[in-house]
């Protein structure tokens, strides 16, 4: 049993799902679609920076030098990513209870974690020397294997994003009463 699942933490996550502000982005009119707006544009953001960068550290953007275009480029990913995730844990709080017993939710913490390592790996060793190496022309090894990481793990976390929408689940039941639907 995972500390998420634990029967003891069970309470805890059908209270946050029926909070206050649970229930205010539940019940606000658009309030949950935008959000889930603001998280795809942060997404875009995010993803398309990212790939771009990634696709400099392949070859395959060869007028594109990576030293340079990284700079840009992490400027607009570093605030796409806390978008993404202020809307994301605003998105999980309606749903928690249900999210902290999905094996998708975890996949996708999982792969997040991954692409935030293999982030943080990059720039603690090949991009220290992105100079040298950009006026080569050629990347290294390290560089290209940790583009073509964070392709694969930023994929996942979208197809994992968008499966997290289509598990079946049940919605936690609901102590309030509305006497226009009765």
């Amino acid at each position: 049993m995972s500390f998420w699942q634990n029967p003891t933490h069970a309470e805890f996550w059908l209270e946050l799902a029926r909070s206050d502000l649970a229930t205010w982005i539940q019940l606000t009119p658009y309030a949950y679609a935008t959000l889930e707006g603001v998280h795809l544009v942060g997404a875009a953001f995010f993803f398309g920076s990212i790939v771009l960068l990634d696709l400099s550290l392949l070859g395959w953007a060869p007028r594109l030098a990576a030293g340079p275009a990284g700079r840009f480029l992490l400027r607009i990913a570093g605030p796409a990513f806390a978008l993404l995730a202020v809307s994301g844990v605003l998105l999980f709080v309606p749903s928690a209870d249900r999210y902290a017993a999905s094996p998708v939710f975890y996949l996708k913490l999982g792969a997040i974690s991954a692409g935030g390592l293999n982030a943080l790996a990059f720039h603690l060793t090949a991009w220290q020397r992105v100079d040298v190496w950009d006026a080569r022309l050629r990347p290294p090894r390290t560089a290209r294997a940790a583009a073509i990481v964070s392709v694969v793990v930023w994929i996942a976390v979208i197809a994992l994003g968008r499966g997290m929408g289509y598990e079946s689940r049940q919605p936690p039941p609901a102590d309030l009463d509305f006497p226009a639907f009765d």
